[in-house]
C-alpha cells in the first residue's frame, strides 16, 4: 500500500513555522498576530492612564513579547529581508504607541528612540547573532559577521569541588 504525502504550504517544527519558500514571512506573521493578540488583551484590561504604569508596560514588551518573537530567531533571522524588516516594524509600532501613550501620527522611529527601544529586525538580528557564535558555536558567513567562534575565550569552569576540601598542611581547619 503506497502512502500519497500531500504537500502543504507551511507548517510548524518546534514552535518555527516553516514555509514553501523558507522566506520565515509566515513565521513572522502568525507570532505577530499571537503578539497582537496578547497586546490588545492587555489593552483592554490596562489602558491608557490608568491600570498598569508606563514602565510596566516596557518591561513586558521586552520580557513577554520580545521573547515570543526571538523564539528560535538564530535559525531565521540571521540575515533578515527588507520584507521582514518591514513586517518587524509594523508589528513592533502598537506596542511603541501602547507604551508610549503616544498619538497614532507620531514616527515609529521617533517612538523607538524616546523609548530607548531598538528596531525590532535589529534587537532579533543581534539576538540570533550571539546565540549562534556565543551559545552554539556555530561559524557565521563572512557576509553577516566577522567575528567567529573559535576567536572567542571559553567561559572558566571553576573548580568541581569546593577549595575547603582541599587544605594545605598550613591552613586551619575547623573541623578535627
Amino acid at each position: 500500500m503506497e502512502r500519497v504525502e500531500n504537500r502543504v504550504k507551511s507548517f510548524k517544527y518546534l514552535g518555527i513555522h516553516v514555509d514553501d519558500r523558507l522566506n520565515w514571512l509566515e513565521h513572522i506573521n502568525k507570532q505577530g498576530e499571537k503578539a497582537i493578540k496578547m497586546q490588545k488583551n492587555l489593552k483592554r484590561i490596562a489602558f491608557g492612564n490608568w491600570g498598569i504604569s508606563q514602565i510596566h508596560r516596557w518591561t513586558l514588551y521586552k520580557t513577554v513579547i520580545e521573547r515570543l518573537l526571538a523564539h528560535g530567531s538564530s535559525a531565521w533571522c540571521l540575515n533578515p529581508t527588507f520584507k521582514m524588516k518591514r513586517k518587524f516594524s509594523s508589528i513592533q509600532r502598537p506596542f511603541l504607541l501602547h507604551i508610549s501613550g503616544a498619538y497614532r501620527t507620531t514616527p515609529t522611529v521617533a517612538l523607538q528612540t524616546i523609548l530607548g527601544i531598538p528596531p525590532l529586525h535589529m534587537q532579533l538580528q543581534f539576538e540570533a547573532r550571539f546565540t549562534s557564535i556565543y551559545c552554539l558555536r556555530i561559524p557565521l558567513p563572512p557576509f553577516i559577521t566577522d567575528t567567529q567562534p573559535h576567536d572567542l575565550e571559553m567561559k572558566a569552569t571553576g573548580c568541581s569541588t569546593h577549595p575547603s576540601e582541599h587544605l594545605k598542611p598550613y591552613q586551619i581547619s575547623f573541623e578535627d
